[in-house]
């Protein structure tokens, strides 16, 4: 990551020349070329495979062809055909085992035949970046040396970064360039067993293929087919003896393909080692001792066997976050119906059925519908986790009794949402009990959605409400007044040009394909069936108090009885010098994500800072990671998300993301960007210079109080507004990032939420007073389940604090109790615990009989 990108252009520019150079002495002079390429190059190659794979991935001459193409930007960019994508790798096995044994009848000893072998891989690999897209054409399919490199990258002694796929195009399953710490494990536990077969099957043979190749005799000594014979008796026994051990030793698959790496390794150098000391004789004319041969395969058996220790590491890693949130056991979809009843019964979980495809999956009692559906790869929507967003609605159409009850904040959610009565989040719905779930929950009607307050007794003199803005804050008091006044006039303004949808779905806009498809939280028919006005992309500029009528940019005037203030807020930007030139960003709203995608797309960007360690700033982080950027984050405290968490949860939340592959920098702070075009540098306070293509800012909102001050009313941080959400002008209300309460600017879904509802009431006659919740906060990022909510650090005598900690599964649980009630949490690695602990906190409950367990 230090290194600029200029360095490895002028390294590839190297290597392909010296390729090119060598592929050339082989036919002019074929014997130079021969030794150059067998006793200096490929000797070489395996333990640089073994000890910094990065390295070699970046400078490949084949690679840096196939990459060529899409470097100048002529490459057709297709996709490859689902069969060549599951056969590619076995194609690349298959003329690796061609080759080896190859090199004993012609490649060695023939430097044209080598000189053509070479010529055609350069040409194959320039020809496939030029038809497929990003590595699919060559270095991630059937290049013959993959499999080797998947087998030694797999614990990198030296990680270097990718720097040839910027941003990512999502070319190759469990990509190794995108994460090479876990690519070979991943394939070692991948679902599919037939992928997972092929890089198996290598492991098991290629023992036996290297030992076979410095022991059988090579032509004329014997006859080809003879040597192959051999081979293949050599890789069949080498086969036979992995399964064996695969079978009878109690050790994982995963271990023993890498012991099986290891013993290929240490037999290819047992043999090389030799020959590369004749070289290194040959060139420099000095008389090696047999004492630095001694040395040379020590050093090869010192590295193997903690490569073995770290790839064992690993594993257990990679399994424990595998493992964080407990899988539902998958049934066949062929399976009989009286064998998933007696599974159930037996295993005492509970049977989940998808109407859509009629799937039918045993699950954990407790588990969500949510990570249900997630976990068998079934389309659904995510987005708080906490039933509040209505990202996730599903229809219960058997065994709704079987589901946890809905908290307040779910039913909140589903009277807005207008779906039917069996309608549950997924998220918050837990299994205890045989369910049949839709994926497409129904509408109710909206007579009965008007029904059911009909006994709240409105202001008849309330004709005409106006609401500025159309987040969730806007559209829940819409919605709120519509179910209690049926009659009045509702007129939204909304700045932006969509209907309200699920801004902490925002970072999937910046890695996904799909735009704003699922992100919406609302159909476009529900402000027609609510019979509410929408003006979309339509700007208020003025409030004219006294005449009650707003002003808007195209001239237009709506008269209001009440006005709604839910103009939300907006991204602070402290002050950084040249903020504002290209690839400079901050990340609020949907057009702020699909910017960001396109300039990473457009400009082939490779490396990205983002200015903030709390919630959005990780969140985004772990986006512009996912879309194949290198990702510095900055956080000018001494710690990740210091609002949310304390020292040690922090410490748990930097490792886990460090090992996804972000850089992370505390106390440290963007100063300026530099960059003549377009962000290139982003300098910080510190002095330090960071090269970067795209800056994005996440230092905190600022609530868009403009309108409110201009027109008069009472501001502060925010606009202040009492109990009942009103502002300093009876008839005008406030509600959500806008609003300040008791000097709180919470920026919050679920404040923003319970405001809205406060402030729908009390415009229209009612009298609700706000009492502050316990603000949630979840991180989104995958492999990881983090919650905060509450005060989590104990202050006074009469608090005290309960911990569990749990390195070697990365979970982290704090509690904080008050005369024996939760006052305060930080779970990570509990989601289980997460709504239990969540609902003992909004209903204070006494947990003294609890202590004991809690502690556990």
């Amino acid at each position: 990551q230090r290194v600029p990108q200029w360095v490895w252009y002028a390294a590839r520019v190297f290597t392909v020349g010296t390729g090119l150079g060598v592929i050339l002495t082989l036919f002019i002079r074929p014997d130079d070329g021969l030794y150059i390429f067998w006793r200096l190059i490929v000797p070489i190659l395996p333990l640089l495979f073994f000890v910094a794979p990065g390295l070699w991935r970046n400078i490949c001459p084949m690679a840096a062809l196939n990459q060529t193409p899409r470097l100048f930007r002529f490459t057709r960019a297709y996709a490859l055909p689902a069969w060549t994508k599951e056969y590619a790798y076995v194609f690349g096995i298959i003329l690796f085992f061609i080759i080896v044994p190859g090199r004993k009848v012609l490649f060695n000893d023939h430097g044209w035949a080598l000189g053509l072998l070479l010529t055609g891989a350069f040409s194959t690999a320039f020809i496939g970046g030029y038809f497929f897209k990003g590595k699919s054409g060559w270095c991630s399919s059937i290049c013959p040396l993959l499999p080797v490199q998947r087998l030694y990258g797999q614990t990198p002694f030296i990680q270097i970064p990718n720097n040839h796929c910027k941003p990512c195009v999502g070319c190759a399953k469990n990509c190794y360039d995108f994460n090479p710490a876990v690519a070979n494990m991943a394939d070692q536990y991948d679902k599919d067993r037939h992928y997972a077969g092929y890089r198996k099957f290598f492991a098991g043979a290629f023992p036996g293929m290297v030992l076979a190749f410095y022991t059988v005799p090579s032509p004329p000594e014997i006859s080809v087919p003879l040597m192959y014979e051999l081979f293949a008796l050599y890789m069949i026994v080498s086969l036979g003896l992995y399964f064996f051990f695969d079978t009878f030793v109690h050790i994982s698959t995963a271990m023993i393909t890498t012991l099986f790496g290891a013993i290929a390794l240490n037999t290819y150098y047992l043999f090389n080692i030799p020959v590369f000391a004749d070289t290194m004789q040959d060139l420099s004319g000095l008389n090696l001792p047999d004492s630095i041969l001694l040395l040379g395969h020590a050093i090869i058996l010192l590295l193997t066997l903690s490569w073995i220790f770290r790839t064992f590491q690993k594993e257990i890693l990679f399994m424990a976050q595998a493992q964080a949130r407990p899988s539902p056991l998958k049934s066949s979809v062929t399976l009989k119906s009286s064998l998933i009843t007696h599974h159930s019964r037996v295993t005492g979980f509970a049977e989940v059925k998808f109407e859509q495809d009629g799937r039918r999956i045993l699950a954990e009692p407790g588990i969500s519908l949510l990570e249900v559906a997630e976990d068998n790869d079934l389309q659904i929507e995510a987005g708080c986790r906490m039933g509040i967003c209505g990202a996730d609605p599903v229809a219960i159409l058997e065994g709704m009794t079987n589901l946890s009850p809905p908290t307040g904040d779910e039913l909140s959610t589903l009277e807005r949402l207008g779906f039917a009565e069996n309608t549950r989040m997924a998220c918050s719905a837990r299994v205890h009990g045989a369910v049949k779930v839709s994926l497409k929950p129904e509408r109710e009607s909206l007579v009965a959605k008007v029904s059911t307050i009909e006994s709240f007794h409105y202001d008849t003199s309330v004709e005409r409400v106006v609401i500025i803005g159309n987040g969730i804050a806007g559209v829940t008091a819409a919605d709120h007044i519509r179910r209690r006044h049926p009659i009045c006039q509702i007129q939204i303004v909304a700045r932006e040009h969509h209907h309200l949808y699920n801004r902490m779905g925002l970072s999937r806009l910046i890695y996904g394909r799909s735009a704003m498809q699922g992100l919406y939280l609302m159909p476009d028919s529900w402000y027609e069936d609510y019979q509410i006005e929408c003006l979309l992309n339509t700007f208020a500029v003025q409030i004219d108090r006294e005449n009650r009528y707003v002003v808007l940019a195209d001239g237009g005037i709506l008269s209001y009885d009440r006005l709604v203030l839910a103009t939300g807020s907006a991204s602070y930007i402290p002050l950084i010098t040249g903020y504002g030139m290209p690839g400079s960003f901050v990340l609020r709203e949907a057009a702020d994500a699909i910017g960001i995608r396109a300039f990473a797309q457009r400009n082939f960007s490779r490396s990205a800072v983002v200015s903030g360690g709390g919630l959005l700033g990780l969140e985004a982080a772990y986006a512009l990671l996912k879309l194949g950027l290198e990702v510095r984050v900055l956080e000018r405290s001494d710690r990740l998300m210091r609002r949310q968490l304390d020292s040690r949860g922090s410490f748990f939340l930097h490792e886990y993301l460090t090992g996804l592959g972000m850089e992370i920098l505390t106390e440290a702070e963007a100063d300026a960007v530099m960059g003549q075009d377009q962000v290139r540098w982003v300098h910080l306070k510190d002095g330090r210079e960071l090269q970067s293509d795209i800056l994005l800012v996440c230092a905190g909102i600022r609530p868009n109080i403009e309108l409110a001050e201009e027109a008069g009313l009472a501001v502060n941080q925010g606009v202040l507004v009492d109990y009942r959400m009103r502002t300093s002008d009876v008839a005008i209300f406030a509600a959500g990032d806008v609003a300040e309460h008791r000097n709180h600017v919470f920026g919050l879904w679920q404040v923003a939420v319970e405001q809205a509802q406060i402030a729908a009431v009390n415009a229209i006659g009612g009298d609700a007073e706000y009492r502050e919740i316990v603000p949630a906060t979840m991180l989104k990022v995958a492999g990881i389940d983090l919650m905060s909510i509450g005060k989590f650090e104990a202050t006074e005598d009469d608090e005290i604090t309960i911990r569990l900690e749990d390195t070697a599964n990365h979970r982290y649980r704090k509690l904080v109790l008050m005369d024996n009630r939760i006052i305060g949490a930080i779970l990570i690695g509990f989601p289980r615990e997460a709504p239990i602990i969540r609902a003992a906190i909004d209903e204070s409950r006494d947990m003294s009989a609890a202590i004991d367990q809690l502690c556990m």
